[in-house]
């Protein structure tokens, strides 16, 4: 496929070939609806000179009619009558009549069916569209002085006087011609009519396409539509912009294959076969990949998507694939993980100073009292640090844990008495059905840090009045396999909508209401909450309800988690 052009119109030279009769110049239509009697003519003169020679050749009134039309057939052709009245070319087949009638006066005993050559102006008047009535008028008068010229007296020869008193015998003529003019004249208004609601149709069709193809080509999202047979039927001038970005060097255009095209790190190359138009013409229906185009500072990301076409027959007819550049959005993206990991690099470092310095206060400290104040301030200043970690963690795309045996009560009750404080002053009530002992394999970091967060949570979005409560308990394993530990942690908070569970554990998201009552939070830590507790082979549930409350559980195994691969 190469770089494809805008649509361009019909060229009317070009296709002049193919226009119907309402597009020739009124000349050239008055010439075409006049050549039908004239071939008729010469069929007629050749089939009488064949018949019966002495009639062509020893008629005056043969070779009148032959010559007249002849003569009106040139006049038809050489007229301007554009530069005239429409209804001023009614003289050709007025005159036609003329030139028919010692034509048929002649040949009429050589020939049968004469009277059919009025056929011909007949019809012409009636498919005029001029004055209907009056056409019809003039072409029954018309074929009645035809039809009956024969019959006047020293006109044709041959007459006996039988012939000449019966004028009667041609009366039917006219009424025939007038009935087949009056059909032609229905005819003809019905093809006016719908040849001008086609017009319309057309004209509306025009300007729709006009304001598609404005839409399109002022859309900032390449479009490239390719038929079955792969060849491009529209690319838009932001498609056309991005497939010069990714021709090699040098190249003024080039077919989709040669373009320069990375997976979304931007240095694999795509294969022929994985290219987004390739599997698109294979009948794929994808959504967002995300691909690299160009080279060097050049080098643009796009979320690609295709959606492929079918006919009537429910055959692969083509595809339409877009092209989004989301390059700013991954730079974003990319300088906000950037970012957390230089803050949070930045933050380690003091961290550990401080821990060092209060584990050296904690081993000169006599009052008791003095004592657990340094050991707790020391317990929340390494989990300070766990989430720094984690937050490095997170940066990476890492969320591994180092397992030890553990006694997880202990660990929540820490995390329990931690927030008593914070839980007083808000006004709330917590309780906690722990038992005295539960071992288990656990990161006792990053647990820690899983309870943290759900009870902060819990009392951050719990308002004045209200409860939380923690429980932990052990459950029976299933089928052979080892015992669990389910963690309930449970509130009577604001409480979630299910569009907003959906998005929950999404790095950086956090609910309307609490955006609206700016609540702080960075919305990472239920995402970081969620991957911690599935490195541990366990899972987190949500049941929550808007305006009631929020339970979360946590259940773990307390063997810890099973060996990769398994």
């Amino acid at each position: 496929m190469t770089l494809a052009t805008p649509t361009t119109l019909p060229d009317p030279e070009r296709d002049q070939g193919r226009r119907h009769f309402g597009q020739f110049s009124l000349k050239r239509r008055v010439l075409l609806s006049q050549l039908p009697l004239t071939i008729s003519t010469l069929f007629v003169t050749i089939a009488v000179l064949l018949i019966d020679p002495g009639v062509a050749t020893g008629s005056p009134h043969f070779f009148l009619g032959v010559g007249g039309v002849l003569l009106l057939t040139v006049l038809a052709g050489v007229i301007p009558w554009q530069r005239f009245h429409p209804v001023v070319y009614w003289v050709i087949p007025l005159l036609d009549f003329v030139a028919i009638a010692p034509l048929w006066s002649a040949a009429r005993y050589v020939l049968d069916g004469m009277s059919l050559l009025t056929a011909f102006p007949v019809f012409w008047l009636a498919w005029s569209g001029i004055y209907p009535v009056l056409a019809l008028s003039v072409g029954f008068i018309g074929t009645a002085a035809v039809t009956w010229w024969p019959y006047l007296p020293g006109v044709a020869p041959f007459q006996d006087e039988l012939i000449e008193s019966n004028l009667a015998r041609p009366v039917m003529v006219p009424f025939l011609m007038l009935a087949l003019g009056l059909a032609a004249s229905i005819l003809t208004r019905s093809m006016d009519r719908q040849r001008l609601e086609l017009g319309a149709s057309l004209d509306r069709a025009a300007s729709q396409n006009r304001l598609l193809q404005a839409v399109v080509e002022t859309s900032d999202v390449g479009i490239l539509v390719v038929d079955g047979e792969g060849h491009d039927i529209l690319m838009n001038q932001a498609q056309r912009r991005t497939h010069f970005l990714g021709l090699p060097p040098g190249r003024d255009d080039g077919p989709e294959h040669e373009l320069l095209l990375f997976e979304a790190d931007g240095v694999t190359p795509i294969p022929a076969d994985e290219r987004p138009v390739t599997q698109a013409l294979q009948g794929r229906d994808y959504r967002g990949r995300i691909v690299a185009i160009g080279t060097d500072g050049a080098q643009q990301h796009l979320s690609v998507s295709a959606s492929p076409m079918y006919d009537d027959d429910d055959n692969f007819d083509g595809t339409v694939v877009v092209f989004q550049n989301v390059t700013d959005l991954m730079e974003a993206v990319q300088s906000r993980e950037r970012f957390v990991a230089e803050v949070s690099h930045e933050f380690r470092t003091p961290l550990t100073s401080i821990i060092g310095y209060l584990d050296l206060a904690q081993e000169e400290a006599v009052n008791p009292d003095v004592r657990r104040f340094l050991t707790t301030s020391q317990r929340n200043a390494e989990r300070l640090l766990g989430l720094v970690t984690s937050l490095l963690d997170s940066a990476a795309g890492s969320s591994s844990v180092t397992v030890q045996h553990s006694n997880l009560a202990r660990l929540v009750r820490h995390s329990v008495e931690s927030v008593q404080v914070q839980a007083r002053k808000a006004g709330l009530s917590l309780t906690a059905d722990l038992p005295d002992r539960m071992d288990a394999e656990v990161d006792p970091v990053k647990m820690g840090q899983v309870v943290d967060n759900l009870l902060s949570n819990a009392i951050k979005y719990t308002p004045e009045g209200g409860s939380v409560s923690v429980a932990l308990r052990q459950l029976p394993g299933v089928d052979g396999c080892g015992d669990w530990a389910e963690l309930t942690i449970r509130d009577t908070g604001f409480g979630m909508s299910e569009d907003e569970l959906g998005q929950l554990f999404s790095n950086f998201y956090r609910t309307e209401h609490v955006r609206n009552a700016a609540i702080p939070g960075t919305g990472l830590g239920l995402a970081i909450t969620q991957g911690f507790v599935r490195a541990h082979g366990g899972e987190i549930l949500v049941d929550s309800e808007k305006g009631v409350g929020s339970t979360f559980t946590v259940r773990l195994p307390i063997d810890g988690p099973p060996p990769s691969g398994s």
